[in-house]
């Protein structure tokens, strides 16, 4: 049988679910560009970099703390709807228009990840748009 001369990697990726599912939640943000709030396929669940903005009243929230703490709750939101959570986080993506801010994010990250945080890449960026100064990507382990 042809899959019997398969590494063992080649049969893994075989395995892997192909086909991209949308994820979208009406508990996050919608974007105001023609992206998707997330995407799930070949294992992995991606989330788009969320915008802090607030549920109800639509705007930025103010200072770095604030902003990162709410761009990963809408982030946490959107990879729950996907059926993953937390724990299941490989990779976060911060951008950042002020790195002198970076504390900030330190702080949010500590409370929610606690002693097991994912891999991170902190990006300093020119503008984010609407005054931000944090957003938050993460890419995760699909269930």
């Amino acid at each position: 049988m042809w899959n019997n001369r398969l590494s063992p990697f080649e049969k893994s990726i075989l395995l892997l679910d192909t086909k991209r599912e949308i994820i979208k939640t009406d508990k996050a943000p919608a974007s105001t560009s023609p992206v998707s709030q997330g995407t799930k396929g070949a294992g992995m669940v991606f989330i788009g970099g969320q915008m802090p903005r607030d549920m109800s009243t639509g705007k930025i929230v103010e200072g770095a703390v604030n902003q990162a703490r709410l761009s990963l709750e809408h982030c946490i939101t959107i990879l729950r709807e996907a059926g993953s959570d937390v724990e299941d986080v490989l990779l976060a993506v911060v951008y950042m228009t002020d790195l002198s801010e970076k504390d900030a994010v330190n702080l949010v990250f500590s409370e929610v990840f606690g002693n097991r945080p994912p891999t991170r890449n902190l990006v300093e960026v020119s503008d984010i748009g609407e005054g931000t100064i944090v957003e938050i990507a993460l890419t995760a382990i699909a269930h």
